[in-house]
């Protein structure tokens, strides 16, 4: 019961509280799954917390209208690119673009804002939402389960050999770096 209530909360605060999206919590929980009920368990918690965080996007829309999408704090968090993308999703879509969003990793929080800036109903959000995370919450909690245990392993690999992984990351960090300063040198040559 408590790992559910933590699941719960988690989802619920990610993207908000927690600046992380609610897969990671989803695949750790997966990760836990012994048998075929804690999976469905596991998914209606995180699956209604999901659902909560994203009631207060289209609420916040909703609230404060087409006003929220000009507020600074939002063109700075989510991006004025982004907001018109899911502007245009919206206006294309309409409610539809609440389950479309819900696969788009980094693009979730600014559609729900637009769709209820936007006047999506609130009927029309809650249905599209809970048939997206119907699909999306028991994938990821399974993709826990299937890959939690080398996934586990590759994680104590490279902690283990964090000064390798570490070298590795540096030596193809300058190899990039200089293949730029070559690109941007050859550019600069006058044709011959």
């Amino acid at each position: 019961m408590k790992t559910l209530f933590l699941l719960f909360v988690a989802c619920a605060l990610s993207g908000i509280a927690i600046p992380l999206p609610e897969d990671l919590p989803l695949l750790a929980a997966g990760m836990t799954v012994e048998r075929a009920d804690q999976l469905v368990a596991l998914a209606l918690a995180g699956g209604l917390g999901v659902l909560c965080r994203d009631a207060v996007f289209f609420g916040l829309g909703r609230a404060f209208g087409e006003g929220a999408l000009r507020w600074r704090l939002v063109r700075r968090l989510i991006g004025d690119s982004r907001l018109e993308s899911a502007r245009q999703l919206v206006l294309a879509r309409g409610g539809r673009a609440v389950l479309a969003a819900r696969f788009l990793v980094g693009f979730r929080s600014a559609a729900f804002l637009v769709a209820g800036a936007m006047g999506v109903r609130v009927r029309d959000f809650v249905v599209w939402d809970a048939v997206a995370l119907v699909v999306s919450v028991p994938v990821v909690l399974a993709l826990g389960a299937v890959l939690g245990t080398p996934l586990t392993a590759a994680v104590l690999w490279v902690l283990d050999h964090r000064l390798l992984v570490l070298g590795m990351v540096v030596l193809v960090g300058l190899a990039w770096v200089t293949s730029e300063q070559q690109a941007h040198a050859d550019d600069l040559e006058p044709a011959g």
